[in-house]
């Protein structure tokens, strides 16, 4: 299917692992099991990256989705970093270690921090204990969802290690005067965002292309 469309990116796999089976998203799993997710996704990922038809892989939902304290979806987590580390990390790690192209961020928030702006998830942990080399993209408006002011969660996310953002053009959520485009601009040239970091996610993102 991607083949046919022209777009050799695809959005999988699902690494979260089911801990709640309220969770509405919860038969998009490999199940409960720590080994069996990363086992699985390891094979995906290579499936679609090494297979007769190449694609890169996008490892999701980094981390911590899938067991929010309401069961509801998109809504908050709260974790000890031990348990995300025993539970939710190593499929990320396993398939990390693949060659996975890509990872998607966590569209909730954890223990307080909604993960698009979470820079010790995004990028101590991603890049620095993992050694992720890859592009790192939002979810689906991502954050455009983040309650507060837009022109300062579009900075923090993008120095936090985001790469790409989906629907950079949109104008969800708070009543948004300006795109994502427009503020990411406004934060280059005040000097909020250095332009190392802009430097940093075009590699990835050429790289990956």
């Amino acid at each position: 299917e991607i083949e046919a469309c022209g777009i050799p990116w695809n959005f999988a796999p699902v690494l979260d692992v089911g801990r709640d089976p309220r969770w509405p998203r919860f038969w998009e799993t490999f199940g409960e099991d720590v080994m069996l997710v990363g086992d699985m996704g390891e094979a995906m990922v290579r499936g679609f990256q090494e297979g007769p038809v190449k694609g890169a892989a996008t490892l999701k939902h980094y981390m911590g989705y899938s067991t929010p304290w309401s069961g509801k979806d998109r809504t908050p987590a709260y974790l000890p970093e031990r348990q995300l580390r025993e539970i939710f990390l190593p499929p990320f790690k396993q398939s990390i270690d693949a060659g996975a192209m890509s990872v998607m961020v966590n569209s909730g928030e954890m223990n307080g921090i909604p993960t698009h702006v979470n820079r010790f998830v995004l990028t101590d942990i991603l890049r620095g204990e993992l050694g992720f080399e890859g592009l790192v993209v939002t979810d689906w408006a991502g954050i455009d969802a983040i309650p507060g002011d837009y022109k300062s969660d579009v900075i923090t996310s993008i120095n936090a290690g985001i790469d790409l953002v989906m629907v950079p053009g949109s104008l969800f959520g708070n009543n948004h005067y300006k795109t994502f485009i427009q503020f990411l601009k406004e934060g280059v040239e005040e000097g909020s965002v250095p332009m190392s970091r802009i430097d940093d996610a075009v590699r990835r993102i050429l790289s990956v292309k």
